[in-house]
C-alpha cells in the first residue's frame, strides 16, 4: 500500500514537472528591413556647373537615431521604436549613400565620394550634414531637420539649417513603414536640391 502511494505521488510530480516544461507558442515576429532610395532629380539645371566634384563628410546623428529600428516622435518628449521595422544598413551610411547619389544626378557628375571612402583629390565642395530629426511625427507625416555646412576650396562658405515636413497618403491607416521610408527618401531628395542651390550661391566665395 505504501509503495503504491509513493508511486502515485511520483507519477503526479512527474506529470506536473512535464507540464511546466511545455514551451508556449512563439509570438516572435520577423523583422522587415528597409533601405532609403535615391529619387530622380533634374540634372545639370543650375549654374554651379556640370561635373562639379564634391565630398560628403561623415553624417552626424543623435544617439536615438543610431538604433537600427525606425523611429517615431508623435509628441514632445515621447519616442517610439518600431520593433519589427528596421533599417537594412546603418542610417548614417544610408543617408550618405542616397544624398551622394542625388547630388551626383543633379550635378551630372561621377567625380564625388562619400564617407567612409577617402576624399578624392581636387574636390570643389565639401559637405557636412548634422541631423537633429529624421522620423515620423504623426500618422502620414515625417520630418527631417539638418544643419548643413558647405565648404568651397576647404573654406566654410555657408552654414544653414534645412527643415522639411512631408505628408504622405497611407490608405490603410496602418502606419505603413514602407511609405514612411519613401517619404523620408523624398525629404532627402529635397535636401539635395537645396544643397545644389547653396553650391550655386556660394561657389565663388572660397576663391582667392
Amino acid at each position: 500500500m505504501n509503495c503504491t502511494f509513493n508511486t502515485s505521488i511520483i507519477l503526479i510530480s512527474l506529470v506536473a514537472f512535464l507540464s511546466s516544461c511545455v514551451i508556449p507558442e512563439s509570438n516572435h515576429q520577423e523583422s522587415t528591413f528597409h533601405l532609403l532610395t535615391s529619387l530622380d532629380g533634374e540634372s545639370n539645371s543650375t549654374s554651379v556647373g556640370a561635373g562639379t566634384s564634391f565630398y560628403l563628410r561623415q553624417v552626424e546623428l543623435p544617439s536615438y537615431l543610431q538604433d537600427n529600428r525606425l523611429v517615431a516622435r508623435p509628441k514632445q518628449g515621447l519616442i517610439e521604436f518600431a520593433e519589427t521595422e528596421r533599417w537594412g544598413e546603418s542610417l548614417e551610411e544610408g543617408i550618405s549613400r542616397v544624398v551622394g547619389l542625388n547630388l551626383s544626378e543633379r550635378l551630372d557628375t561621377l567625380s564625388y565620394s562619400v564617407f567612409p571612402h577617402r576624399r578624392k583629390p581636387g574636390c570643389r565642395f565639401d559637405l557636412g550634414l548634422t541631423f537633429s530629426r529624421f522620423e515620423r511625427i504623426a500618422p502620414g507625416k515625417v520630418l527631417i531637420e539638418v544643419l548643413c555646412d558647405l565648404y568651397h576650396d576647404n573654406k566654410l562658405v555657408s552654414q544653414v539649417r534645412f527643415q522639411k515636413k512631408l505628408g504622405f497618403h497611407d490608405p490603410s491607416q496602418t502606419l505603413d513603414a514602407g511609405l514612411q521610408v519613401l517619404a523620408l527618401s523624398q525629404c532627402l531628395s529635397d535636401l539635395s536640391a537645396f544643397l545644389v542651390l547653396e553650391m550655386e550661391a556660394n561657389g565663388e566665395k572660397g576663391s582667392p
